[in-house]
Parts: C-alpha cells; structure tokens; sequence
C-alpha cells in the first residue's frame, strides 16, 4: 500500500507542478504583451529614477546649496515671461490652490480670495514667500514648499491667482 501512496502523491505532485508551470507561461505572456517589459534595462531604471524623484529637498542652515530642484519650472516660467505666474501656479500652487482642499482658496474662488485680496498685495507676497498659516490651521508653506523659486516667481504666481479669482 506504500507505493500506491508514494505513485498518488508523485502524480498529483507532477500534475500541480505542471499547472503552476503553465500558469507561470501565460502570465509571462501576458506580461510581454502588455508592454510590462521594458526595451532596456537601462530605460527602464531611468523610468524608476525619473518617476520617484523627490519633489523637494531641505535645506540645512549652513550648507552649500545645489543645483535648483525644480531648476525646469523656473527656467519655464523665465522663458515664458508674461505666463511665468500662470507657469509657476500649474508646476507649484496647483497642488494646494487646485485641489479642492478646504480651507484653501481655490483658483477663481471669488469669494475666498476677496478678504485676502483685500489686505492688499504686498501682504499676500510676503506669506507667500515667507509662509503663512491661515484661521483655518493650515500651513502655506514658504515659496510653496520650493525654496529655489525666486520672489518674482512667487510674485507673479500670485498675480496670476489674485487676477483668475476677481
């Protein structure tokens, strides 16, 4: 009875075997034909790099500060010239101003930005560039959250917010 118990198991084992076998040949089918193969190795780290690249880096007191993080907005926004504002908000603001998040005036909100237009620009630059925390507890980071942009960038980013919400 021991070899009819040791023939069972080798055929269920041999039968399994052969389905996760068959099972892993269509799911590597699948796989190429879906395009989950990439042409290179090297395109496909590129890729990696590109797509977790970190959005912004702090700075130390002290440090020797490094290339611009965002160095392809600015020089957008420069290369732009009347659009830099409009550049600047969909490469930075957007992510704050044009997310729905409440609390947070939205690009042309009228009335959320008519008590902070009223306080006149010069005020909305400096909490743009230095930060500012709201009444309703939440923080605008200073530059927000670049620290390369330049105060004309930030400058004319909220140009461009005050004139879409009047």
């Amino acid at each position: 009875m021991s070899q009819e118990q040791d023939r069972a198991f080798f055929k269920n084992f041999t039968f399994i075997m052969i389905g996760l076998a068959a099972l892993m040949a269509i799911f590597m089918i699948l796989g190429i034909s879906f395009g989950g193969i990439s042409e290179s190795p090297e395109k496909a780290t590129a890729e990696v790099m590109e797509n977790t690249a970190p959005v912004a880096k702090v700075r130390i007191e002290g440090d020797e500060p490094e290339a611009p993080v965002m160095e392809e907005s600015t020089e957008m926004a420069a290369a732009e010239g009347d659009n830099a504002g409009k550049t600047t908000y969909d490469n930075i603001c957007v992510a704050c101003h044009g997310s729905g998040i409440p609390g947070i005036p939205q690009l042309g909100d009228v009335a959320a930005w008519a008590p902070r237009i009223e306080q006149g620009n010069d005020t909305l630059y400096e909490r743009a560039i230095n930060g500012y925390t709201g009444n309703a507890g939440l923080p605008m980071p200073a530059k927000g959250g670049n620290p390369d942009l330049s105060d004309d960038d930030v400058k004319a980013a909220v140009d461009y917010m005050v004139t879409s919400s009047q």
